[in-house]
C-alpha cells in the first residue's frame, strides 16, 4: 500500500479487523477515506498553470501528467470565476481518482468541499491551518507554503499541517514576487521534520536533483512540464529524478 513515510506526526486511530478478508477490505477502504495513505513518499507535485481556462485542453494535459507518474496534483487558477473553477476541478478530480493520485485545492477550502478533493493548499494570505482543517477534517490532505521560513514550518507542523513548501528557489513566471529560498533550507528541514518537504520555484530538469539531493520529497512544477513539448515525456524524466537520487 503506497503511503507517505514522512507524513508528521498526527497519529490516526483505526479499529484493526483480525481476518485477512477484513484487512483487505481495511485496506481498500481506508486508501479511499485517508488520502495521507495515498500520499507517495516523494515524486513531481504539478500544478496546473492559470493560463489555461479551457477545460477540455486542462483535462488532456492532465491526464498525460498523471500517466506519466505525478504523484500529486494541485489545480491552482487565478483568472476563472468560481464556477468556472469549480467544473474544471471536478474534471480534474475525476482523472486524479483514476489514476489514484491526490488532488489538491489552492487556496479555496470552498472548492475543496465542494469537489470532494484530496485536501488544501494554503498560503500566508489564504485562510488559516486551523479554518481548514476544521473545515475539511482530519483525513484531508493540509499544505502550507513556508517560503524560507523554517520557524513557520515548525510552527505550521505543529498545528497539523501534513507537508510543508519552501521556495522560489529560482527564478519564476508562475510567483515571481515571491522570497527566494536558498537549498541549504530544505536540508535543515530534511534533518528537522518528519513530514514530507516540498520545493518550489523555477524548478525544471537541469536544477532539480540538486533540490532533491537536499532534502525535497517532492518537487513542484509548472512551466517545465505544462509548457514541455510532451508533458507526458517531462513528468517520466522529473519523476526519475528520484530513482536515481534517492
Amino acid at each position: 500500500m503506497p503511503h507517505d513515510l514522512r507524513k508528521n506526526t498526527r497519529t490516526r486511530q483505526f479499529n484493526l479487523p483480525m481476518t485477512l478478508d477484513g484487512v483487505k477490505k481495511f485496506l481498500i477502504d481506508s486508501s479511499e477515506k485517508y488520502p495521507l495513505m495515498k500520499f507517495r513518499k516523494n515524486g513531481v507535485y504539478w500544478l496546473t498553470p492559470s493560463d489555461i481556462e479551457d477545460t477540455k485542453r486542462l483535462v488532456s494535459l492532465a491526464r498525460q501528467v498523471v500517466s506519466g507518474g505525478a504523484s500529486m496534483v494541485q489545480y491552482r487558477q487565478k483568472n476563472l470565476n468560481s464556477s468556472q473553477k469549480s467544473h474544471q476541478a471536478l474534471q480534474l478530480k475525476k482523472v486524479c481518482t483514476a489514476y489514484k493520485v491526490p488532488f489538491i485545492i489552492n487556496d479555496s477550502i470552498d472548492i475543496a468541499l465542494a469537489v470532494d478533493a484530496d485536501g488544501v493548499h494554503i498560503g500566508k494570505s489564504d485562510s488559516s491551518l486551523k479554518i481548514a482543517r476544521d473545515n475539511l477534517g482530519d483525513h484531508k490532505i493540509i499544505g502550507v507554503s513556508c517560503y524560507n521560513d523554517i520557524n513557520r514550518a515548525q510552527d505550521m507542523l505543529d498545528n497539523g499541517a501534513d507537508y510543508v513548501a519552501f521556495g522560489r528557489f529560482y527564478p519564476s513566471q508562475t510567483k515571481p514576487e515571491a522570497p527566494t529560498c536558498s537549498p541549504e533550507v530544505l536540508k535543515v528541514a530534511g534533518k528537522q521534520f518528519s513530514s514530507s518537504i516540498v520545493a518550489i520555484g523555477g524548478i525544471n530538469l537541469d536544477n532539480a536533483s540538486k533540490l532533491i539531493n537536499n532534502g525535497a520529497t517532492h518537487i513542484a512544477i509548472v512551466d517545465a512540464i505544462s509548457k514541455a513539448k510532451c508533458p507526458y515525456v517531462a513528468t517520466k524524466r522529473l519523476s526519475g529524478l528520484f530513482n536515481k537520487i534517492l
